[in-house]
C-alpha cells in the first residue's frame, strides 16, 4: 500500500486524518482503526479494504 510514494501529510491534507494517526497505521501500533478512516484511506489510495486490512482472530 505505501509503496505509491505518499507522505503523512499528504494523506492528512487530502483526508482530514492526523499525521499521528496515519503514522501509528503505518507502524502497525493502532490496532482499532474507525470505518470511516479506513473508507477515507480507499478513497484516497483508490484502492479496496482488502488492501489495506488483515483479519487476525483472537482466541479468547
Amino acid at each position: 500500500m505505501w509503496d505509491k510514494d505518499i507522505t503523512a501529510v499528504e494523506i492528512f491534507n487530502a483526508t482530514g486524518i492526523s499525521t499521528s494517526t496515519i503514522s501509528d497505521i503505518i507502524r502497525g501500533k493502532r490496532p482499532n482503526i474507525r470505518l470511516d478512516t479506513v473508507d477515507k484511506l480507499c478513497d484516497f489510495l483508490d484502492c479496496r479494504i482488502q488492501d489495506l486490512l488483515e483479519f487476525e482472530r483472537i482466541n479468547k
